[in-house]
């Protein structure tokens, strides 16, 4: 039996909470400052391993993470050398933001574990997952994440990385199927225009093992929205300028789809957009 907290009760958190609670063999809490829930020390004095699940919204071009600072800082307060739960980030944060948690807070057994879920399936996504990863610089952190996911959920390959590594794995994953998602709707356009059935066309293509069905369809409201693809791919085009690293192919694709959308649903969505 392991002990696991869940500090931030949105859709990622509750994934957690179902994952790990359908085998019965877990205890967990849960802390939301929004909702009814136990209060974060009960969280945490309770705990072995705390999954971290709150909004990491953007502003601008960049990401916002006051609140995941707040949070973090207050857990550095409830740990002790006789109490030092493994703290897993599973909030999306830009690359490099565990690495300076660990820095800022020393004594702190961090991990980052991105979540790949779907807003629609959530709950599905969790449980059969394609993939763990799994980031840590503290080995025994490591160690004891893969070993809860590996027990509850074997047939799932679990990957290890560096803190960083991890937090790039869910940025270019979903960069890329905003990529795919823009593209489809270019090749959409082009069948309207020569009377092409662009389903027939998606079929054929989604047939190619290395491209596959997904992210293919066109809605009606065109693009993409939500509460992932706009936040996290405005957040790692910001970060590439920061870098000084040419960011236009992104740069593209969010243009195109800012101009084509016609419901840009994440600025109404709270903890989205700051």
């Amino acid at each position: 039996m392991a002990r696991i907290g869940v500090i931030g009760y949105g859709f990622v958190g509750k994934a957690v909470v179902h994952g790990f609670e359908l085998s019965g063999r877990h205890q967990i809490t849960f802390h939301d400052k929004f909702l009814p829930s136990e209060d974060l020390e009960t969280v945490i004095t309770n705990s072995d391993i705390v999954f971290v699940c709150v909004p990491t919204p953007f502003k601008e071009e960049h990401i916002d993470l006051t609140i995941m600072h707040e949070v973090m800082n207050e857990i550095g307060t409830l740990t002790t050398p006789d109490h030092n739960p493994v703290i897993v980030i599973k909030s999306t944060v830009i690359p490099g933001t565990t690495e300076a948690l660990s820095k800022k807070h020393p004594h702190l057994r961090l991990a980052m574990n991105p979540e790949f879920l779907t807003e629609k399936n959530y709950l599905h996504d969790f449980v059969h997952a394609d993939r763990v990863v799994i980031g840590s610089s503290d080995p025994s952190a490591g160690d004891a994440v893969e070993q809860l996911y590996t027990t509850e959920f074997p047939e799932v390959p679990c990957f290890r990385t560096s803190l960083t590594g991890a937090e790039v794995v869910k940025y270019m994953a979903n960069s890329f199927l905003a990529t795919k998602v823009i593209f489809a709707n270019e090749i959409f356009d082009l069948c309207e225009r020569l009377s092409v059935d662009y389903e027939d066309v998606r079929e054929m293509v989604a047939a190619d093992p290395r491209i596959g069905p997904s992210h293919l369809g066109i809605n009606p409201e065109r693009g993409f929205g939500g509460k992932c693809f706009p936040k996290d791919l405005v957040s790692f085009i910001g970060l590439y300028k920061d870098l000084g690293i040419d960011v236009s192919l992104l740069e593209q694709v969010w243009k195109k789809n800012y101009r084509i959308r016609t419901k840009h649903d994440w600025e109404d969505i709270p903890f989205v957009k700051g």
